[in-house]
């Protein structure tokens, strides 16, 4: 059984506000917030037409958003 988009997109989340820059931390708030996060932009990814059928595309989708907040 394949992991839902949501899945990966969790994890993604996850592993990137584990860098310093983002001061997370409590691990309930971190894994809080990619829940959250990690909603918007599936949500965002899906209005792209862009699939998420793996880690890297995941990985990417939220490399692509946070490059975005800095723009």
């Amino acid at each position: 059984m394949s992991k839902s988009p949501m899945k990966y997109m969790v994890r993604a989340w996850n592993k990137e506000l584990k860098n310093p820059a983002w001061c997370m931390g409590s691990r309930k708030h971190r894994k809080d917030c990619a829940r959250n996060w990690a909603a918007v932009t599936a949500a965002a990814a899906e209005s792209w037409h862009e699939v998420i059928d793996c880690q890297d595309a995941a990985d990417e989708a939220v490399a692509e958003e946070v490059s975005n907040w800095d723009a």
